[in-house]
This record gives structure tokens, C-alpha cells and sequence, in this order.
């Protein structure tokens, strides 16, 4: 029997280099074989391999986490053949998926700007938002991510990409996988309460997290194998929120934690990055969420390779 991802006689060396030399560098056995199979895994082709899709949670500023833990995630090697992403998890995915830099995504987390959102978020804009129940718009967010992917199309991506959002008139989930990137990205991020909705063939579009907080069925639905999730899992029990705006996060936060718990049951593996109290509006609080995120993945890379490598045995032996 052939075995795809390494020969007999190279696990036969291998465990003998462990059983006459010991211990190499401090690490266990199991350390080693594991490293040794990543390796090895990580170069196989594509047909070789399960295919692998990475799905990110919503979670606004705290969905941040993601960028770190992507960073982290495509330092493993693992390779990644579909994404998907819901809200601030769309955000960074859509970049991510685009071949935007870590550096780029940091530099504007350093730098954030309202302008990036609405030019609606002025003084009077505030003004008629609370006294004339007037929502501000979104377009101005459309036309950043535009600049940041370069106008392209979701087939144009690097990393095959799909994103969430929902009809407020219908309650269906729509699915962005093809067209103009931008439109998704902004209709997957469009909070209901704060932005109007999108109004976008002849549908009405508000935050995908409302029907799908961390998309799993859909990057299965692309074709991955595998599912590895990130999620951004706030803990509600230290405030209470103080303004509508709390209020209005804090529902979208319960709801989506009512749906991720069905989706974590889909994926094959879990990575949650456990951001705290971490306020889902305050962007100075951006870089802890990055940091947390960084920190979750790294912790939860050694189990998440385990994983996949058993995982995969059915391949390797086919």
C-alpha cells in the first residue's frame, strides 16, 4: 500500500532517530512525529489533501481577534483552499482572501477613522441620528473596501471568499460568492439600529450576523473538507450596557451566540479567541483584540494540526 504523505521507511527512521538519541531539543515524541507529519503535510498538493476552510465570526472592534489569529494561522502553513466570514469576520476575511498585508490590516487598525465608515458620523449627523430616528449610511464604507481589495470581483480573489448578510424584510440569508466584492463586505457589516439598509437587487441588507454569526455551513458549501473556526467570544457578565447603542450590540452579541453554538457543532476544530470585555465600539481598545487573538491561535495551534492530521488519515491511505 502506497502512503501519500511519507514512506514507511522514513517513519521507520524517524522513530529510531527518537529510540537512540533520545529527546531532541526538549520535546516529546509525540512533538516530533507531529511536526514531522505537519511538514510533510503541508507540501502535499491539493488533491492529496482534504480542502480546508477557515469561516470568522462577527464581533465588531473585538472581531479584531481575527487578524491576529490569522497571522498566526497562515504562519503554521496551513494551507487554506476556501474562507468565509460574517460582519467584522467578512472585514478582515475579504482583506485576508484579497492578499492584503498583516501590516496594511494593522496600519489601519492603528489609524481607524469614522470617515472609513459614514460621512453621516458628524456632530449634526448624531444629531439626526438620535432626534430624527435618521440611520446614518454606509456607502462611504463600500467605497474603503473598494481601495484597500482594489475593486475586484469575489471570482478575482486569491482565496476563494463568500460572505453573509440578511434581508431585513424577508429574514433570508443572502450569500455574497460573486460580483463586486465591496457590496458584500458592506451589506455583512451593516448593523441594524445604526445603518440603513442596503439596498441592493431589490433586496434590503443588514448584518449577516443576524442569520449566520459564524458561517460554517457556507464555506462547507464551497467545498472545504475541513473546518476550522475562529470565533470572537466576548464574556457578557462584567457590564451592563449604558447606552442604546450597548443595548443594541449586546441583543446582536446574545443572538449570535445562541447561533454560533449550533455552528461550533459543524467544524471540525474551534479556535476561540476570548477577547473579555473588550467594548465592541472602541476602537482604542483595537490592538488587545488583535494581541488576545494572536495568543488564541497560538495556544490552540499544536491541537488544531493534531486534528487535522487524523483527519486526514482517510486521505493518506486512499
Amino acid at each position: 500500500m502506497t502512503v501519500k504523505i511519507f514512506s514507511v521507511f522514513t517513519v521507520f527512521m524517524l522513530f529510531a532517530n527518537i529510540v537512540f538519541c533520545g529527546i531532541i531539543d526538549d520535546k516529546t515524541e509525540d512533538d516530533i512525529m507531529r511536526d514531522f507529519l505537519w511538514r510533510e503535510f503541508i507540501n502535499l498538493p491539493t488533491g492529496k489533501r482534504p480542502k480546508i476552510g477557515v469561516t470568522l465570526s462577527a464581533g465588531a472592534v473585538r472581531g479584531l481577534s481575527h487578524i491576529g489569529a490569522m497571522e498566526v494561522i497562515k504562519s503554521s502553513g496551513l494551507p487554506i483552499d476556501y474562507m468565509s466570514g460574517t460582519s467584522m469576520g467578512c472585514i478582515v476575511g475579504s482583506l485576508f482572501a484579497a492578499g492584503v498585508s498583516e501590516n496594511r490590516m494593522l496600519d489601519i487598525v492603528a489609524n481607524p477613522k469614522l470617515s472609513y465608515l459614514s460621512t453621516d458620523l458628524t456632530f449634526v449627523g448624531v444629531l439626526k441620528y438620535v432626534f430624527g430616528n435618521k440611520l446614518f449610511s454606509s456607502e462611504k464604507f463600500e467605497d474603503f473596501i473598494d481601495t484597500e481589495v482594489g475593486s475586484v470581483n469575489y471570482e478575482e480573489l486569491s482565496i476563494p471568499f463568500a460572505c453573509v448578510s440578511a434581508d431585513i424584510k424577508t429574514g433570508e440569508k443572502i450569500v455574497f460568492d460573486n460580483g463586486p466584492v465591496a457590496i458584500g463586505v458592506r451589506a455583512s457589516m451593516n448593523l441594524p439600529g445604526v445603518f440603513a439598509p442596503v439596498e441592493y437587487r431589490q433586496r434590503y441588507l443588514v448584518d449577516g450576523g443576524v442569520v449566520d454569526y459564524m458561517p460554517v455551513d457556507l464555506v462547507r458549501d464551497m467545498g472545504a473538507d475541513w473546518v476550522l473556526a475562529v470565533f470572537s467570544l466576548a464574556d457578557y457578565s462584567k457590564k451592563v450596557p449604558a447606552t442604546i447603542l450597548g443595548y443594541i450590540m449586546r441583543t446582536a452579541d446574545l443572538r449570535g451566540a445562541f447561533l454560533t453554538a449550533n455552528s461550533e457543532k459543524d467544524a471540525n476544530f474551534l479556535i476561540e479567541s476570548r477577547v473579555g470585555d473588550i467594548s465592541a465600539f472602541d476602537p482604542r481598545q483595537a490592538f488587545a483584540a488583535v494581541e488576545i487573538g494572536a495568543k488564541s491561535a497560538y495556544r490552540s495551534l499544536n491541537p488544531m494540526k493534531e486534528n487535522l492530521l487524523l483527519y486526514s488519515v482517510d486521505y493518506v491511505f486512499k
